[in-house]
């Protein structure tokens, strides 16, 4: 049987969520179908050991109810994945979402029907949906993958991935635990069972610049605080560069004495989070000499933290500061004096195979009883791509992104009526605090079908030509950004198939520029997109 909708949403993350509340705003019959067990997202999917924000908790939450706000309290400025979880599900419940959501419900295929323009989806345990609009949340980071290495099904140990952790706890007393990867889910993870393991080896591919977090508990006055200025934090969001509280000096780095500038480093650095790339100098994304003085100046942190010298050296990134996302520490690299703690540079000494009792490299076997695979995912396209999504003429989405993801302002494809997506490529969600872009992204979708229903028209797509246009734009706006000498991290696709490397996936001119566009588009009548 084939249920019938106004809207269909796939994914009940942040983004799915809320878009589901404002379908219902809209007075439409919606359903959400989600691949998970239970409604999260990345905080259902990513419960490994140590897994929290890397945004301040308070300007992180959803912004669209001040009764929300008021009745939810983070207890940490950072808070971690349990807490995540439970504040969607304390959303969801709030706002009576759950009835409308579909979980253990994972989308296989997703069918244009022109005669009667309705899309049709069919999941992989065989339910089935039509609507007028499909909306997807699925999410920057969510098609996770493991290494192409040789015989990772051979292993006979516990393997383990960061983004489908188990649900009950893992005990690794005594345990020989080896761990691929470096990025952001790897450090949260290794410094927070290092003091659990009996050996924990660390297989580093990338070092990566690491900041402090400095979390510590939000105190009784500090949340009354938050709670009054909810709505000033928001608005700083909304007019930073990438949707956080940090707000950069005005002033270009080399115009500040040198005792100044990296006076202003330490404070940055003292202050945490994303503090010290976001707040930097104005310069600090097109500026070599500024990003290699403050590499120096974290490399130096490193040296301070980590006792072996040699070791240190390993740590220390190679690449420039600034054009990746900074991981969050705590204790990462005091990890790494441990005495049951190894360090393996896959660069000196790469992993040629994965044999049944550990990990081989060019240097030996590294006998393991568990491996925790921290290798990432196929960023920005990989869940849409997983789907089989065929509009127009039975095209599918893999056929019009063969060489390449093109859109238009990172929501909509050519030959694909109704079907938005809601962090596709092409937008700055992945430098984004995503739900300031999530909002900002919902409601400019919800808008765009509010106004197809006032005035009559059933469809909407973008033009060739526009989607042409923003896919130039995109690539134009890397230009002159340190960021764009940086073709192998997964912002050019680096972690995709081989058609979409090398392609620039977001869209660098910022949030407030962003939603600038988005407002003159809908300005003109939503110019660039046909309406029928």
């Amino acid at each position: 049987m084939t249920q019938e909708y106004d809207a269909i949403v796939i994914g009940a993350g942040v983004s799915g969520l809320y878009t589901l509340y404002k379908l219902r705003e809209l007075g439409l019959s919606a359903r959400v179908f989600e691949a998970g067990t239970n409604i999260g997202g990345t905080w259902y999917w990513n419960r490994y050991p140590g897994a929290r924000f890397d945004s301040e908790s308070y300007s992180y939450q959803y912004s669209f109810s001040q009764a929300l706000i008021d009745e939810w309290e983070w207890s940490e400025h950072f808070s971690g994945q349990p807490e995540v979880e439970r504040y969607l599900h304390f959303v969801a419940d709030k706002f009576d979402l759950k009835r409308d959501i579909e979980c253990n419900a994972r989308v296989a295929t997703v069918i244009y029907d022109e005669a009667n323009k309705q899309w049709e989806i069919e999941t992989h345990n065989g339910l089935r949906a039509r609507a007028r609009y499909v909306i997807c949340a699925t999410g920057l980071l969510s098609a996770h993958q493991f290494p192409e290495y040789e015989g990772v099904e051979d292993f006979t140990g516990l393997s383990l991935h960061s983004a489908r952790w188990p649900k009950e706890p893992v005990d690794f007393r005594g345990k020989r635990v080896g761990i691929i990867g470096t990025g952001p889910t790897g450090v949260q993870i290794i410094q927070s069972i290092a003091p659990e393991c009996g050996e924990l080896t660390v297989f580093q591919r990338t070092a990566n610049w690491c900041t402090p977090l400095r979390n510590r508990p939000i105190t009784v006055e500090e949340q009354r605080k938050l709670k009054q200025q909810a709505r000033e934090i928001f608005a700083l969001c909304k007019r930073t560069w990438a949707g956080f509280i940090h707000e950069p000096d005005p002033r270009a780095a080399m115009d500040v004495p040198k005792e100044q500038r990296l006076a202003r480093y330490q404070e940055l650095y003292e202050r945490g989070g994303f503090a010290l790339w976001l707040g930097n100098y104005s310069d600090s994304f097109m500026s070599q000499e500024a990003a290699d003085e403050v590499a120096d100046f974290l490399a130096n942190k490193i040296r301070e933290r980590v006792t072996d010298p040699a070791v240190a050296e390993k740590l220390i990134p190679k690449h420039t500061f600034g054009t990746k996302r900074c991981p969050g520490e705590k204790n990462y690299y005091e990890a790494f004096n441990r005495d049951n703690v190894r360090l393996i540079d896959l660069r000196e000494a790469p992993i040629t195979k994965i044999t049944g009792s550990g990990i081989e490299t060019a240097n030996g076997l590294h006998e393991l009883d568990v491996i925790i695979y921290a290798t990432g995912f196929h960023s920005v396209t990989g869940e849409l791509l997983r789907m089989d999504i065929r509009g127009q003429n039975g095209r599918s989405l893999q056929e019009h992104w063969s060489d390449g993801p093109r859109t238009n302002l990172g929501v909509q494809f050519s030959g694909f009526p109704n079907l938005w997506a809601i962090m596709g490529p092409h937008n700055p969600a992945v430098f984004c605090n995503i739900t300031r872009c999530a909002e900002t992204n919902v409601e400019w979708i919800i808008d765009c079908i509010r106004y197809m229903r006032e005035h009559g028209f059933e469809t909407m797509t973008t033009t060739v030509e526009a989607e042409d246009a923003w896919t130039r734009r995109c690539y134009e706006s890397a230009k002159g950004m340190l960021i764009n000498d940086m073709q192998d991290s997964w912002f050019f696709g680096s972690t995709n198939p081989k058609n979409v490397r090398g392609r620039f996936l977001l869209f660098a001119g910022g949030v407030p520029l962003y939603r600038q566009i988005f407002a003159d588009v809908a300005a003109r009548g939503y110019e660039g997109f046909e309406l029928r």
